[in-house]
């Protein structure tokens, strides 16, 4: 199962690199999306467990978090008072910029290229979704990657992260005080 979510987020990376090589108009081009969706099956997840997949092909990289509503949020009902409505869009904000997310060395001369979120929405279950598509000129600068998603949601305890690559593919979990990916043997 897993092997097939990686073969579609490279799917969707060269789908990405096939679709933006003619477009030489706006190369700092953005796709901020902000949507909510109701969707027909959540996956089942549990509170402060939530998912990292990384995917690299040359030099374009696809991350995309799967975080349960609680953890972003604290709760995972559908917003209705002014203060729930107001936490989930600051939390799509944060989410909307990778940096607030992922830290990669200068030296890697990385740049985005499309940001994505969403929130679906199922019952009383919520999960926000946010994915970054991030073209690095100099890839093998890139020593570590520096997880900040534990310092904007507090309620995050854990990410799964699984890593596919052109050298192969590996699994690890990271903790609030173990949020940094030695990339060296992945990338």
């Amino acid at each position: 199962m897993k092997y097939l979510i990686f073969f579609l987020m490279l799917i969707t990376l060269a789908s990405y690199s096939d679709n933006n090589k003619h477009d030489h108009h706006d190369e700092h081009k953005h796709n901020h999306e902000h949507e909510t969706k109701e969707k027909k099956s959540l996956k089942a997840h549990e509170h402060g467990i939530g998912v990292l997949n990384i995917a690299q092909e040359n030099n374009m990289f696809v991350f995309e978090f799967e975080l349960p509503g609680f953890d972003v949020v604290g709760f995972e009902y559908t917003a209705k008072k002014k203060e729930d409505i107001k936490k989930v869009k600051q939390a799509i904000n944060t989410l909307s910029d990778y940096s607030n997310m992922i830290e990669i060395n200068d030296g890697a001369r990385c740049e985005e290229k499309s940001s994505k979120v969403d929130l679906l929405k199922e019952g009383n279950h919520t999960e926000f979704r946010s994915k970054y598509i991030l073209s690095c000129s100099n890839i093998n600068e890139i020593s570590k990657i520096v997880i900040k998603y534990f310092q904007n949601f507090k309620n995050g305890k854990k990410l799964n992260v699984n890593i596919v690559s052109e050298k192969g593919s590996e699994s690890l979990e990271l903790l609030s005080i173990n949020h940094v990916i030695k990339v060296k043997d992945y990338f």
